[in-house]
């Protein structure tokens, strides 16, 4: 079950948890989350001082240069993407329930060619 703070979360916060969970031997600073998602400077500031105050993640000095800031998260911003990844992977097999192997590799390559259609 998913708590009624966790609901608050953005699609790009739960994508950034995400990302920095999915990185635990780097160290993950604001450009890295700017550079992978594509988002501007004040606009990945603002999302990360957001989930700073809502105790999602912290923000450290890097040992080398302490104007940079690793984002590292908290025990809830570990237990919160754990559960939204619990969460897509039920949805995924509701999803996929009812094809075969083959059926869903089809409509994978047939949904990679729409994106590269759109693109």
């Amino acid at each position: 079950m998913i708590s009624e703070e966790e609901n608050t979360l953005t699609a790009h916060q739960i994508w950034v948890l995400d990302y920095i969970a999915s990185h635990p031997d780097q160290e993950i600073i604001q450009r890295d989350i700017e550079a992978h998602f594509s988002i501007r400077r004040s606009t990945a500031s603002h999302m990360l001082q957001l989930m700073e105050k809502n105790g999602y993640l912290i923000r450290l000095s890097a040992p080398d240069d302490a104007r940079m800031k690793n984002l590292v998260l908290t025990a809830k911003g570990i237990e919160s993407q754990k559960r939204m990844k619990e969460r897509l992977c039920r949805f995924e097999t509701l999803l996929s329930s009812g094809f075969s192997p083959e059926e869903l590799q089809y409509l994978e390559i047939l949904l990679k060619r729409l994106g590269d259609n759109i693109k």
